[in-house]
């Protein structure tokens, strides 16, 4: 009885025999059926080549606006009208808030009466110092009697002119009750009420208004890249382009417009802002946007696509494919990576061709079979 199950092992055993051997039959024959040739694997490959390409650098910024104002009121009153709705642009100048007028008014009329009667009196001491003047030449009358005189228009003038200031103060803050709009930009959530009193103490304000066009982005660019932002701004403008979500350039183009005066030692990063147009108000202050920052242009430089970089313990590399469909792998330095495309500085010429897919499958001198070719890419502008 136990024939049978040692026939079924016997058989089974076989299988997996005959199973590894033409395995590894199909692992020495290759495509050409001679010994030792293992099979040619197909991969996508792309012509190496030399262009004009703008490096850059990218990093996340933030949106921010360029100027940002909370209202106050400059006079203690009670609210009388509000003018604007909430999420509105508003232009410089343009009345918000009006508060009760008729307390300003009433002081501007006590202070104007004030004027009028101390000017009243010094019209009449300038009358008797004319006439003591007149008296003391006819010797009728005493030089100190004279000066008593001077000394009335005296105090009287400085009685007007400080008058006429409150006068003005009174106006000043007579106009202060009709509170406008400092900067051009979009009001945010009403922050009072009609009816409310307000103060000039109080720390919550009005309404902050916001100006959305122009706007800036702060950014970082690392410390490694500052020679060349310094040498790209004695050159002109430097371009920044906020890029979409789709990694591309977007409609919103601007440039620099500060680099900070020192580098960040907990990051190593040097801070940045740019100045954007931002007509049709896509950006948005707090908004997290990405930024590419133009800093020169090679006229002459090696392009290979990113995707053909491996990284290996001797640092980058890429698999080269030579004229007996064979390839090599071979140590390259490469510059910045612009978009899809990485700047070779050493380790390859233009016209070599190098792998972009399929590299899983490759090791040093194994055959290929090139599938695909990349068709060559635009230079990033």
């Amino acid at each position: 009885m136990a024939v049978k199950p040692l026939r079924i092992a016997v058989a089974i055993a076989l299988v997996l025999v005959v199973t590894f051997a033409i395995w590894k039959l199909g692992k020495v024959y290759g495509q050409n059926g001679k010994p030792g040739s293992p099979a040619a694997a197909a991969v996508r490959v792309a012509v190496v080549r030399r262009a004009a390409i703008s490096t850059s650098v990218s990093n996340i910024g933030t949106v921010q606006a360029l100027n940002t104002v909370l209202v106050r009121a400059r006079v203690d009153g009670a609210i009388e009208q509000v003018l604007f709705k909430e999420g509105q642009i508003v232009s410089r100048g343009e009345v918000l808030v009006k508060l009760d007028p008729l307390p300003f008014e009433a002081q501007l009329r006590v202070n104007q009466a004030q004027l009028s009667k101390d000017a009243a009196l010094l019209d009449n001491a300038k009358v008797d110092l004319q006439r003591y003047e007149a008296l003391l030449q006819a010797d009728s009358t005493s030089t100190q009697t004279r000066d008593t005189a001077r000394s009335v228009v005296a105090q009287l003038t400085a009685a007007v002119a400080n008058d006429a200031a409150q006068v003005d103060l009174a106006r000043l803050s007579f106009s202060y009750t009709t509170i406008k709009a400092p900067i051009t930009g979009r009001v945010g959530a009403r922050l009072i009420d009609a009816g409310n009193i307000v103060h000039t103490a109080d720390s919550t304000g009005l309404v902050v208004i916001t100006q959305l066009s122009p706007i800036a982005v702060s950014f970082a660019i690392p410390q490694e890249r500052l020679k060349d932002l310094r040498a790209a701004q004695v050159r002109g403008p430097i371009s920044v382009t906020v890029l979409n979500e789709a990694g591309g350039p977007s409609e919103n183009q601007g440039e620099v417009i500060l680099i900070d005066n020192q580098i960040d030692t907990m990051t190593g990063t040097i801070r940045c802002k740019a100045q954007f147009s931002n007509a049709n108000d896509t950006l948005w202050p707090g908004q997290f946007v990405t930024v590419r920052i133009a800093l020169k242009t090679l006229p002459d430089a090696i392009l290979i696509p990113t995707i053909a970089v491996q990284n290996g313990s001797e640092g980058p590399y890429v698999y080269v494919v030579t004229a007996g469909n064979l390839v090599k792998a071979r140590v390259v330095q490469i510059g910045s990576v612009e978009g899809d495309q990485t700047i070779v500085v050493s380790g390859l010429s233009a016209g070599e061709t190098v792998v972009t897919e399929g590299q899983f499958r490759l090791e040093p001198d194994a055959p290929v079979h090139i599938a695909s070719v990349d068709s060559p890419r635009t230079a990033l502008p």
